[in-house]
């Protein structure tokens, strides 16, 4: 009586494609994951902010400091920050261990922007949803930026798990659409035009060439919808 089988030559050939079928599908399977966790942590931390300021706004705390020049702590910020179970302030030596890391869009090096300027007060909080939460007064608006996976979790990328909304004096809560951003010589000189140049205007784009480059994407995660290529929602098309 003959056993069929296979011969080792044929298992260690189907092993090899197996192998080679997983090297070039692993990655694409974790990437998926990984914008998917980046969405379920946009949504849960935009939710609970939300929420949170409703429940802060029936108090009407101030929605404006006209001494925010001296003070950009204003009371809106004190009242949203009590409706959070709070983990811990972003002190200054945590912060700028945080500024160092950040990204853009693209995930290249980012500077600070001119305005929102990233958890710069000491009231910022890392909450018990795991986000990080930044409310204050510049450039005469109120700021608001939200790292969905907080400071200690990657990527600290613009448009990725940093958001950035404002508050109207109106009350009105919406996704930042326009964020200043300066380039300097050698000598320390602004360059005039340089944030409104076709190169860095656009601050949510693969294109973009914007140090900031992703700090107004909020409006399009909101919608799931992707800045450059209608056929994807925002999440998909992420670089």
């Amino acid at each position: 009586m003959k056993i069929k089988a296979f011969t080792l030559a044929e298992v260690l050939i189907t092993i090899g494609i197996i192998g080679t079928l997983a090297a070039l599908t692993m990655p694409t399977l974790i990437q998926h994951r990984q914008k998917l966790e980046l969405e379920t942590a946009f949504k849960k931390s935009y939710a609970n902010f939300y929420n949170a300021y409703n429940k802060a706004s029936l108090n009407a705390p101030p929605l404006w400091d006209d001494n925010n020049r001296t003070n950009p702590y204003p009371e809106l910020a004190k009242a949203i920050y009590r409706e959070y179970i709070k983990i811990e302030n972003i002190n200054k030596d945590t912060n700028e261990k945080y500024l160092a890391k950040i990204r853009t869009y693209t995930l290249k090096k980012a500077v600070l922007p001119e305005c929102s300027q990233l958890f710069r007060n000491e009231g910022s909080v890392i909450t018990s949803d795991g986000s990080a939460i930044s409310v204050s007064q510049n450039c005469g608006r109120n700021w608001v930026i939200i790292d969905t996976n907080g400071i200690k979790k990657g990527p600290n990328a613009y448009g990725h798990d940093v958001f950035s909304f404002n508050i109207s004096t109106s009350g009105k809560f919406e996704p930042t659409t326009t964020e200043a951003e300066s380039n300097y010589d050698e000598n320390g000189n602004r360059e005039e035009g340089y944030n409104t140049s076709p190169e860095v205007a656009n601050k949510c784009s693969i294109d973009s060439k914007s140090n900031i480059n992703g700090i107004t994407c909020a409006q399009f995660a909101l919608s799931n919808t992707c800045p450059y290529d209608s056929k994807k929602t925002y999440w998909e098309c992420l670089p």
